[in-house]
């Protein structure tokens, strides 16, 4: 399973509570070293886009985010890494996968945590969702062995997560327009 993508994830989201979330400095139109340039000009992943968190808690609870992208360039780590406004949101053309993790929120209002794993498909993402305190979505990705198998889609990815005993719903990551 991607369990080192969701910890380096996971690992984002309070470095992205400290910096206080997006900045709009201008965005750069070099590509990061490393990063292919060809997925650079055709991501559907842009700086400065508006992304809607919604879904369903393993508890059943309804959640509806939104999520904005700083208008600064995404860096490139194994995938496009952007600054988000309320946690970090990464993309990874190559595969498909998305994350998006909403922090802000629930550290401002003494709630929950959102953590959104799955794959986009075109403009819209979807996947296993995570909600609850840092020390609850960590505990929760302890279960995650780095045996079990990588999913390829959303459905797996939940699928595969449920399996494991992770306590996750679902989530659905569509662009504003």
């Amino acid at each position: 399973m991607k369990r080192s993508f969701l910890v380096a994830a996971l690992l984002l989201l309070p470095s992205a509570a400290l910096a206080g979330g997006a900045q709009n400095a201008q965005p750069r139109t070099v590509a990061p070293f490393g990063a292919p340039r060809a997925l650079a000009a055709n991501s559907p992943v842009k700086p400065g886009q508006t992304w809607i968190l919604s879904g369903t808690t393993a508890s059943g609870q309804k959640v509806n985010r939104q999520i904005v992208l700083s208008k600064k360039a995404p860096t490139w780590d194994d995938g496009w890494d952007f600054d988000g406004d309320v946690g970090p949101f990464s993309y990874n053309p190559e595969d498909g996968t998305i994350f998006a993790g909403d922090v802000m929120t629930g550290m401002m209002n003494d709630g929950d945590m959102l953590a959104c794993f799955g794959f986009l498909k075109g403009m819209v993402g979807g996947g296993a969702l995570l909600a609850g305190s840092l020390d609850e979505i960590s505990t929760e990705l302890e279960k995650l062995d780095e045996d079990l198998p990588d999913p390829k889609s959303a459905e797996e990815a939940v699928a595969i997560m449920r399996g494991a005993g992770v306590k996750v719903g679902t989530c659905t990551l569509t662009l504003k327009k």
